[in-house]
């Protein structure tokens, strides 16, 4: 071959090197010591060819100096140094780091063996500053033409990016798990710190001023004891010395700040991960939103072997977010608290309130029913003009009863005070007896009245004051509002529920007054019926007292029709607060109500009221001694008037009194007042209960104090009945028969009250057993919410910055002609979908933290086939194939079937890269003795649907079995192959788990994951 044509090879070597490639074909390589190119040996050519094509980046090191050859891809590695460094020898372009690249060189050479080094720390000089660096390379031998080694091949993979971006990671994961559970702010900064000293090359040293008003910053905490003997422990920041100086910069504008030589203001820290001590400090406020003056101040001193680029000043900014959340937090829990205690002392204000009006109230309206009842029930001697006044008189005084005990519940309610005492009760008896007192009016209009009451299979569940003024409200409206037509009551089981609808062929309402029916004080506009008087409360007390039983009410109506309202509770107790249930009700059930509610029915249709008999005036031959004491001379009077044809009665003013008459004559029941002077009602309870002469007496309160918790407080203070005032004379002639009744019969019932104790023993060990799931349930629920202020503080960011950089990079370069406007949008684009989807996740599993849809019959068939629907286009794309054995019908909630369901293909169809995507979907009735899954508890008792959903995808490796159902657990970092939030399995265990079930997955890498499901069935 001739010189040119030997010349012309040479030059062929270093075609398709790129740039380097080029510089060497230009390089007059017969004044190296390589020699000429046609000169090279064979093997070295070998190896440039290798290099030059190599996307990868690579070096050949030859001869005795190892003279340095590389690709453009080296180019990055090189950095500063190129293209100097090419052709030199390798101790002289690596002289900074040749305390490590020559002892490997050395080995490859002298043992022609070769080296490997993983992720290896080099602090490399290359553009003009020392650098944190890691790579993964390994040095082989090349032989020359005797056969022995005359030089270096080297591949390199830069790790550096890696290194440092898990172990800030890694830094950023500890402190949104570690400090948002914290309880004050001393806690957050010690818990930041402690964190921070985890990760000493990022973090040489840290501290954290607290700002006190603006004028004095305070040490809270440093990574070492050492730092704080630099650091002063209070700060005058007007002081404008030393460190104070760079405080007044960071706070005057608001935002981090990087200051050089910190040496000169701290002092020299060492003793970090480094051998050289950190030159810079960074001073970055903690900021709380709303708020222009941070609250605190970090200090930290920056790696020694990294620029300050605004890469990692954002990771500085994350960790400041971090914190400043956490102790934005306890801020608002703080504010929460306060606000809490406020409401607190407005609502005990109110409630006093209210119980003070009560009194003021009902007291005189006792006064005015008594006597207008006496009058009207011996009115055979007044005149018809009298009579008809007193009749007006007794109506519009039981109206303004009424509407004072349904303010009054209003109030206890809106308070929180209203307690519900559910009993097992004879529900459809019970109805019945409510419903037949509307009978005689309704009939005597002429309309027709219909009563289907069903008897109930199950127990069911009632506060039976309540149920009375849920039915006769209901009656009432329906009475009121039909003029023609019928009114039907109907009671009936359906699916374990109770249902009460109340239904009339009156004027009906318009459609668009349907959904503020129920709002308080509203009513119906130019509405016709029998009056147009009222107060728009009724229904709406209706709803509250229904809701207070965990049911619903709706109504359904048509104008010109009529109207249906529905009431749905569940039969049962499980529903129901375990304290307000008691298994036996002993108090005799006696009520005013119906009466209230029935003659201001009849004073609509100008009927007078039909009188009672009078009562027998003797209970088996004896008439007994009843005491009434009240500080209220009309009240003695009144009340003793209306006992003393049947009972010999005594008076007392008060409770010391009455104590003076007991002991003189001891009488067998006492009615009465609560609050008297010198001794009120109370002291004299306490006084007759603790005495062994007198223990037994019957004592009935008479108090114009209303509502349930009165009432209950009386029982608990041993009042053996309570009535309140204004009371009917009927009403209280009952509760004396009654309790005298029962004073008969006390030493009969002591076995059973033994008996109802132990009940009541056990129910309280239940409900506190109830109290602890509760707790438990709050805790977890608290847990969520951290979890959310931690995916607001970084994962919604993240995308946020991305925006804003790109966004900053359009506006700033748009005007240049060879900027790629699209490429940013897209990435715009692609970081506000990646956003989107995130904030989707997040409320679909908010959505599942309580559950309030109803379970109904479900076809997982239907299910399934709607969401393979969905994903048609993909399956289509992907080449999958959906395998599926026909699934059953069970109860359960189909939303959220749908979205298990929907979240288990996607995961299948997404990592899963074969050519033909499979997903096997497998059902099977197993019983819970017969179950072995370790991650799964179930009953052994009971029966469970197992699903079984199998995919031939990527995997994952088993010991990440657990993790894989935590929020935002991602355990592929490929996100531009595999895409995702980290939420779509913790919303399936989520749903599994408001199933009562459990799920579990197995897997390994690159063979697949299968996902079991256990949901439990109706034993048949």
């Amino acid at each position: 071959m001739t010189g040119a044509k030997l010349e012309s090879a040479s030059l062929l070597l270093f075609e398709g090197g790129g740039e380097t490639g080029e510089l060497m074909k230009s390089m007059d390589w017969g004044n190296t010591v390589l020699g000429s190119v046609e000169e090279w040996p064979q093997s070295l050519k070998t190896c440039v060819r290798i290099v030059l094509t190599s996307r990868q980046p690579m070096f050949v090191w030859w001869g005795k100096e190892l003279i340095n050859l590389y690709n453009d891809p080296y180019k990055a590695i090189v950095g500063g140094k190129h293209p100097w460094a090419l052709g030199k020898p390798a101790s002289e372009v690596w002289s900074d780091i040749w305390d490590e690249a020559g002892p490997r060189a050395q080995i490859c050479l002298q043992e022609n063996t070769g080296t490997y080094d993983e992720a290896l720390l080099l602090i490399m000089e290359r553009n003009g500053y020392p650098e944190e660096t890691y790579y993964t390379f390994s040095y082989s031998p090349v032989p020359g033409e005797d056969g022995r080694p005359a030089g270096i091949i080297c591949a390199n993979t830069d790790d550096t990016d890696r290194i440092i971006g898990e172990r800030q990671l890694r830094t950023l994961k500890d402190l949104g798990k570690y400090i948002l559970d914290c309880t004050s702010n001393e806690e957050a900064y010690q818990k930041t710190i402690h964190l921070l000293k985890q990760n000493p090359h990022d973090f040489p040293f840290a501290a954290i001023y607290e700002l006190k008003d603006k004028k004095v910053a305070k040490l809270q905490d440093a990574t070492e004891d050492r730092f704080k003997t630099l650091l002063p422990d209070e700060i005058n920041i007007q002081s404008q010395q030393g460190i104070a100086s760079l405080f007044q910069h960071v706070i005057d504008e608001g935002k981090l700040k990087v200051f050089k030589n910190a040496q000169q203001v701290i002092g020299q820290v060492t003793g970090s991960a480094w051998t050289k001590p950190p030159n810079n400090c960074l001073v970055i406020p903690l900021m709380q939103s709303g708020h222009p003056f941070p609250f605190a101040l970090m200090v930290i001193g920056l790696n020694p072997f990294r620029q300050p680029d605004e890469k990692y000043l954002d990771f500085f900014r994350l960790v400041a977010d971090q914190v400043a959340t956490c102790i934005s937090t306890l801020y608002a829990y703080d504010q929460e608290r306060k606000r809490a205690e406020a409401l607190a002392e407005i609502d005990k204000a109110k409630t006093l309130f209210f119980s003070n009006i009560s009194h003021e109230f009902r007291t005189p309206l006792t006064l005015m029913l008594g006597p207008l009842e006496n009058m009207l029930s011996n009115a055979d001697d007044l005149h018809d003009d009298h009579i008809a006044n007193i009749e007006s008189t007794h109506r519009n005084a039981m109206r303004l009863l009424r509407l004072v005990n349904t303010l009054l519940d209003f109030s206890r309610i809106e308070a929180g005070r209203a307690q519900a005492r559910f009993s097992p009760v004879n529900l459809s008896q019970l109805t019945t007896d409510i419903s037949s007192t509307f009978r005689s009016v309704i009939e005597n209009v002429g309309l027709e009245y219909k009563v289907s009451i069903m008897e109930m299979s199950n127990k069911v569940y009632v506060d039976k004051e309540m149920w009375e003024k849920i039915v006769l409200n209901l009656l009432s409206n329906a009475f009121k509002y039909t003029l023609s037509g019928k009114i039907e009551i109907q009671l009936k089981e359906k699916n374990d529920n109770v249902l009460l609808s109340v239904s009339d062929t009156g004027i009906g309402i318009p459609e668009k007054e349907l959904p503020r029916l129920f709002n308080r004080f509203y009513r119906v506009k130019n509405a016709g019926g029998r009056t147009y008087e009222g107060t728009g409360i009724g229904l709406s007390l209706v709803k509250e007292l229904v809701e207070m039983h965990n049911g619903t009410i709706g109504v359904e109506s048509k104008e010109g029709v009529g109207t249906v309202f529905s009431v749905c509770i569940a039969a049962g107790k499980d529903h129901l607060p375990v304290d307000q249930i008691q298994e036996r009700d002993d108090e005799i059930f006696t009520t005013s109500l119906s009466s209230i509610y029935v003659n201001e029915a009849i004073s609509l249709t100008g009927d007078k009221q039909r009188k009672d008999s009078v009562a027998p005036s003797k209970i088996n031959g004896k008439k007994y001694r009843v005491l009434v004491v009240d500080d209220n001379s009309d009240m003695r009077d009144y009340v003793g008037r209306l006992l003393n044809k049947e009972y010999e009665v005594a008076t007392a003013e008060n409770g010391k009194d009455a104590l003076s008459k007991i002991y003189h004559q001891r009488p067998d029941l006492i009615l009465s007042d609560i609050m008297m002077p010198v001794m009120d009602g109370i002291e004299l309870l306490y006084a007759l209960k603790g005495n062994a002469s007198t223990d037994t007496i019957p004592v009935i309160f008479i108090s114009a104090r209303a509502g349930e918790e009165a009432r209950i407080e009386g029982y608990n203070i041993g009042a053996d009945d309570y009535l309140v005032k204004p009371f009917s004379s009927k009403e209280l002639l009952a509760r004396v028969r009654s309790q005298l009744k029962i004073a008969n019969m006390h030493k009969e019932v002591n076995d059973a009250l033994e008996n109802k104790v132990k009940e009541r023993t056990k129910e309280l060990q239940k409900a506190s057993e109830k109290l602890e799931q509760t707790n438990t349930e709050l805790r977890r629920t608290n847990k969520e919410l951290e979890q959310f202020a931690y995916v607001s503080s970084h994962d919604l960011q993240e995308p946020l910055r991305k925006i804003q950089t790109f966004a900053d990079l359009i506006n700033r370069n748009i005007e240049l002609p060879a900027f790629d406007v699209k490429r940013y949008l897209e990435k715009i684009n692609a970081s506000a979908e990646r956003m989107s989807i995130l904030i989707k996740d997040l409320l679909n599993f908010s959505k599942l933290s309580k559950i309030n849809e109803e379970f109904v019959q479900t076809d997982l068939n239907k299910i399934l086939t709607d969401v393979i629907s969905d994903f048609e286009v993909l399956i289509k794309q992907k080449n999958a194939e959906i395998k599926f054995t026909s699934l059953p019908v069970i109860k359960a909630i189909p939303l959220q079937m749908n979205q298990l369901f929907y979240n288990l293909i996607s995961n299948g169809l997404k990592f899963n890269n074969q050519e033909k995507p499979v997903i096997e979907i497998r059902r099977a009735i197993e019983e819970g003795k017969d179950i072995f899954n370790t991650k799964c508890e179930v009953a052994k008792d009971q029966s469970y649907l197992h699903l079984s959903f199998k995919d031939n995808g990527i995997g994952f490796d088993q010991s990440y079995a657990d993790q894989i159902f935590t929020i935002f657990q991602r355990l592929n970092s490929d996100k531009q192959r595999f895409s995702g939030t980290g939420i779509g399995l913790a919303i399936c265990k989520k749903i599994v788990e408001n199933h009562r079930g459990c799920i579990a997955a197995h897997g390994a890498e690159n063979a697949g994951a299968t996902f079991d499901i256990y949901l439990p069935v109706a034993n048949d």
